[in-house]
């Protein structure tokens, strides 16, 4: 991937997917300084093309990983009408709605991505983590409390 954007700094495609990897890579690691790199290839990528619903549904992710699922609201939000086929767009939608204290759009962002694919697994164990009211570990320090 580092070849094609180093050939070809313009592709935004390539950019997104690096932004995407990274991501998981924070995931996988447990690092979030990826997290932060990917939030950057992200916008990278949408400085490029502001309607790559991958680069979005990357920065949102990066985004949520960083505490900041407010902002990530607004980001998913766009990736779902720039690709409304995309499941992970809906599924970061509703960690970021369910973050932000809005369980009614999160349930329902959550619905739209099991209805996109019914049985990825990812999707079925968040929203079995949402009706118990659990949230990933690494997430719990951003959830807002209610006094």
């Amino acid at each position: 991937m580092n070849g094609i954007i180093k050939s070809s700094p313009e592709n935004s495609q390539a950019i997104a997917l690096k932004a995407y990897a990274l991501n998981k890579l924070a995931n996988l690691r447990k690092e979030w300084k990826y997290s932060q790199l990917g939030l950057e290839w992200a916008e990278r990528a949408l400085a490029l093309n502001p309607d790559d619903d991958i680069a979005l549904t990357s920065e949102g992710w990066a985004l949520i990983d960083l505490g900041r699922a407010g902002e990530a609201v607004g980001v998913l939000e766009r990736a779902t009408r720039t690709n409304p086929g995309n499941e992970y767009a809906w599924y970061n939608l509703a960690w970021a709605q369910y973050l932000a204290e809005n369980p009614l759009a999160s349930s329902q962002s959550m619905n739209r991505a099991l209805a996109i694919n019914p049985n990825n697994p990812i999707l079925r164990r968040g929203k079995e983590m949402m009706a118990r009211g659990e949230i990933p570990s690494h997430l719990k320090a951003h959830k807002p409390t209610t006094s």
